[in-house]
Protein backbone atom coordinates (compact mmCIF):
# COMPACT_ATOMS: atom_id res chain seq x y z
CA UNK A 1 0.00 0.00 0.00
CA UNK A 2 3.04 2.87 0.92
CA UNK A 3 4.37 1.76 -2.52
CA UNK A 4 0.94 2.14 -4.16
CA UNK A 5 0.76 5.71 -2.93
CA UNK A 6 4.12 6.54 -3.01
CA UNK A 7 4.36 5.72 -6.84
CA UNK A 8 0.74 7.73 -7.14
CA UNK A 9 2.68 10.58 -5.67
CA UNK A 10 5.88 10.51 -8.07
CA UNK A 11 3.29 10.06 -11.12
CA UNK A 12 1.16 12.74 -9.95
CA UNK A 13 4.57 15.23 -9.18
CA UNK A 14 5.97 14.09 -12.89
CA UNK A 15 2.97 15.06 -14.51
CA UNK A 16 2.89 18.46 -12.74
CA UNK A 17 6.50 18.94 -13.70
CA UNK A 18 5.21 18.18 -17.12
CA UNK A 19 2.46 20.65 -17.46
CA UNK A 20 3.97 23.27 -15.16
CA UNK A 21 7.57 23.79 -17.22
CA UNK A 22 8.94 26.58 -19.01
CA UNK A 23 7.38 25.38 -22.61
CA UNK A 24 10.34 25.68 -25.19
CA UNK A 25 10.22 28.54 -28.25
CA UNK A 26 8.76 27.16 -31.49
CA UNK A 27 8.29 27.72 -35.02
CA UNK A 28 4.63 27.35 -36.78
CA UNK A 29 2.93 28.87 -39.61
CA UNK A 30 1.52 31.82 -37.45
CA UNK A 31 4.63 33.64 -36.15
CA UNK A 32 6.29 36.98 -35.96
CA UNK A 33 5.22 39.29 -38.83
CA UNK A 34 2.46 37.08 -40.00
CA UNK A 35 -0.95 38.22 -40.38
CA UNK A 36 -3.95 37.02 -37.82
CA UNK A 37 -7.26 36.22 -39.61
CA UNK A 38 -10.41 36.63 -38.13
CA UNK A 39 -11.08 33.92 -35.29
CA UNK A 40 -14.22 32.94 -33.74
CA UNK A 41 -14.29 32.84 -29.45
CA UNK A 42 -17.13 32.57 -27.08
CA UNK A 43 -17.70 35.48 -24.50
CA UNK A 44 -18.78 34.82 -20.82
CA UNK A 45 -23.04 34.74 -22.26
CA UNK A 46 -22.43 31.84 -24.33
CA UNK A 47 -22.57 33.35 -27.47
CA UNK A 48 -20.07 33.33 -30.19
CA UNK A 49 -18.15 36.41 -30.93
CA UNK A 50 -16.11 36.89 -34.18
CA UNK A 51 -12.68 38.65 -34.06
CA UNK A 52 -11.12 40.22 -36.41
CA UNK A 53 -7.20 41.66 -35.45
CA UNK A 54 -5.83 45.09 -37.07
CA UNK A 55 -8.15 47.34 -38.42
CA UNK A 56 -5.92 50.11 -36.89
CA UNK A 57 -5.82 49.12 -33.63
CA UNK A 58 -3.48 47.42 -31.31
CA UNK A 59 -4.56 43.71 -30.00
CA UNK A 60 -3.29 41.90 -27.24
CA UNK A 61 -4.59 38.49 -26.49
CA UNK A 62 -3.62 36.79 -23.23
CA UNK A 63 -4.58 33.30 -22.43
CA UNK A 64 -5.13 31.91 -19.27
CA UNK A 65 -6.33 29.37 -17.08
CA UNK A 66 -8.53 28.56 -13.71
CA UNK A 67 -6.53 25.81 -12.48
CA UNK A 68 -3.07 26.67 -13.40
CA UNK A 69 -1.09 28.31 -10.77
CA UNK A 70 1.46 29.49 -12.85
CA UNK A 71 -1.59 31.13 -14.83
CA UNK A 72 -3.10 32.60 -11.66
CA UNK A 73 -0.06 33.97 -10.78
CA UNK A 74 -0.24 36.98 -13.85
CA UNK A 75 -3.66 37.73 -12.65
CA UNK A 76 -3.11 40.75 -11.12
CA UNK A 77 -0.41 41.99 -13.57
CA UNK A 78 -3.24 41.22 -16.74
CA UNK A 79 -5.74 43.85 -14.63
CA UNK A 80 -2.59 46.35 -14.41
CA UNK A 81 -1.54 46.38 -18.08
CA UNK A 82 -5.04 46.69 -18.87
CA UNK A 83 -5.80 49.51 -16.92
CA UNK A 84 -2.40 50.84 -18.43
CA UNK A 85 -3.28 50.60 -21.91
CA UNK A 86 -7.08 50.30 -22.57
CA UNK A 87 -7.58 53.89 -24.16
CA UNK A 88 -4.96 52.49 -26.95
CA UNK A 89 -5.36 48.54 -26.99
CA UNK A 90 -8.04 46.00 -27.65
CA UNK A 91 -7.56 43.27 -24.76
CA UNK A 92 -8.88 39.65 -25.14
CA UNK A 93 -8.54 37.43 -22.17
CA UNK A 94 -9.18 33.63 -23.55
CA UNK A 95 -9.25 30.69 -21.53
CA UNK A 96 -8.38 28.23 -23.86
CA UNK A 97 -8.76 24.97 -22.11
CA UNK A 98 -11.67 22.15 -22.84
CA UNK A 99 -11.75 20.96 -19.53
CA UNK A 100 -12.56 24.24 -17.86
CA UNK A 101 -16.24 24.66 -18.23
CA UNK A 102 -18.41 28.20 -19.07
CA UNK A 103 -19.46 28.17 -15.04
CA UNK A 104 -16.17 27.71 -13.85
CA UNK A 105 -14.61 30.46 -16.10
CA UNK A 106 -17.50 32.78 -14.74
CA UNK A 107 -17.49 31.79 -11.26
CA UNK A 108 -13.30 32.00 -11.90
CA UNK A 109 -13.84 35.63 -12.92
CA UNK A 110 -15.49 36.55 -10.71
CA UNK A 111 -13.55 35.57 -7.72
CA UNK A 112 -10.61 37.44 -9.42
CA UNK A 113 -12.60 40.67 -10.39
CA UNK A 114 -10.66 40.80 -14.02
CA UNK A 115 -11.94 43.73 -15.43
CA UNK A 116 -10.76 43.10 -19.16
CA UNK A 117 -12.93 41.33 -21.25
CA UNK A 118 -12.87 37.43 -20.93
CA UNK A 119 -13.64 34.74 -23.54
CA UNK A 120 -13.50 31.34 -23.93
CA UNK A 121 -11.32 28.94 -27.25
CA UNK A 122 -13.63 25.71 -25.87
CA UNK A 123 -12.69 23.97 -29.25
CA UNK A 124 -8.88 24.85 -29.07
CA UNK A 125 -8.97 26.36 -32.46
CA UNK A 126 -8.29 29.43 -31.72
CA UNK A 127 -5.00 28.36 -29.73
CA UNK A 128 -4.73 25.88 -32.28
CA UNK A 129 -4.18 28.46 -34.80
CA UNK A 130 -2.20 30.91 -32.79
CA UNK A 131 -0.29 27.60 -32.14
CA UNK A 132 -0.56 28.71 -27.87
CA UNK A 133 1.16 25.80 -25.73
CA UNK A 134 1.14 27.25 -22.67
CA UNK A 135 -1.37 29.17 -20.36
CA UNK A 136 0.74 32.54 -19.90
CA UNK A 137 0.73 32.85 -23.59
CA UNK A 138 0.74 36.37 -24.92
CA UNK A 139 -0.45 37.81 -28.52
CA UNK A 140 0.40 41.82 -29.71
CA UNK A 141 -1.02 42.48 -33.00
CA UNK A 142 -0.60 45.10 -34.43
CA UNK A 143 -2.66 47.76 -36.36
CA UNK A 144 -2.06 46.02 -39.51
CA UNK A 145 -3.01 42.55 -38.46
CA UNK A 146 0.45 41.70 -38.20
CA UNK A 147 2.17 39.73 -34.80
CA UNK A 148 4.69 41.35 -33.30
CA UNK A 149 4.57 39.71 -29.77
CA UNK A 150 4.25 36.52 -28.42
CA UNK A 151 6.08 35.08 -25.05
CA UNK A 152 5.09 35.68 -21.69
CA UNK A 153 3.73 39.16 -19.48
CA UNK A 154 6.63 38.79 -17.73
CA UNK A 155 9.85 36.61 -17.08
CA UNK A 156 9.09 35.18 -13.81
CA UNK A 157 5.94 34.22 -11.58
CA UNK A 158 6.73 36.73 -8.30
CA UNK A 159 6.90 40.20 -9.86
CA UNK A 160 10.07 41.27 -7.63
CA UNK A 161 11.67 38.77 -9.48
CA UNK A 162 10.79 39.82 -13.08
CA UNK A 163 13.37 41.58 -14.58
CA UNK A 164 11.66 41.50 -18.27
CA UNK A 165 8.35 42.87 -19.24
CA UNK A 166 7.85 41.06 -22.45
CA UNK A 167 3.92 42.40 -22.73
CA UNK A 168 3.77 45.86 -21.87
CA UNK A 169 7.79 46.54 -23.91
CA UNK A 170 5.86 45.26 -26.88
CA UNK A 171 2.91 46.96 -26.35
CA UNK A 172 4.93 50.17 -25.52
CA UNK A 173 7.34 49.94 -28.94
CA UNK A 174 4.09 48.87 -31.39
CA UNK A 175 2.23 51.87 -29.99
CA UNK A 176 4.91 54.12 -30.92
CA UNK A 177 5.83 52.90 -34.06
CA UNK A 178 8.98 51.30 -33.15
CA UNK A 179 10.18 48.03 -33.48
CA UNK A 180 9.66 45.34 -30.54
CA UNK A 181 13.73 44.60 -29.07
CA UNK A 182 12.33 40.69 -27.91
CA UNK A 183 9.69 39.50 -30.70
CA UNK A 184 9.53 36.33 -28.66
CA UNK A 185 9.78 35.51 -25.49
CA UNK A 186 9.13 31.82 -23.21
CA UNK A 187 5.53 31.56 -21.67
CA UNK A 188 5.48 30.30 -18.30
CA UNK A 189 2.61 28.40 -17.28
CA UNK A 190 0.81 24.57 -17.99
CA UNK A 191 0.52 23.33 -20.79
CA UNK A 192 -3.22 23.88 -22.65
CA UNK A 193 -5.76 21.07 -22.41
CA UNK A 194 -7.19 20.27 -25.63
CA UNK A 195 -10.32 18.02 -26.46
CA UNK A 196 -8.11 16.28 -29.08
CA UNK A 197 -4.94 16.33 -30.81
CA UNK A 198 -4.73 19.61 -32.82
CA UNK A 199 -2.67 19.23 -35.86
CA UNK A 200 -0.62 22.53 -36.62
CA UNK A 201 0.83 22.15 -39.81
CA UNK A 202 -1.60 19.79 -41.68
CA UNK A 203 0.21 20.38 -45.16
CA UNK A 204 3.45 19.81 -44.02
CA UNK A 205 5.87 16.78 -44.71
Amino acid sequence: MNHLSTSRRLAGALNLLLLCAHIPLRSEEIGIGSHVPAFDLQNLRGKSQVIRPGGGSVTAVLFFSTRCPLSRAFNYRRNVLYHDFQSRVRFLLVDPNANESLAEVRAYVKQIGFDLPVYRDPEGTVAALLAIRATTDTLVVDQQGSVRYRGNVENAPNPERATQHGLRTALDAVLSGQPVKDTETRPIGCAVRRLRPVELNPSGP
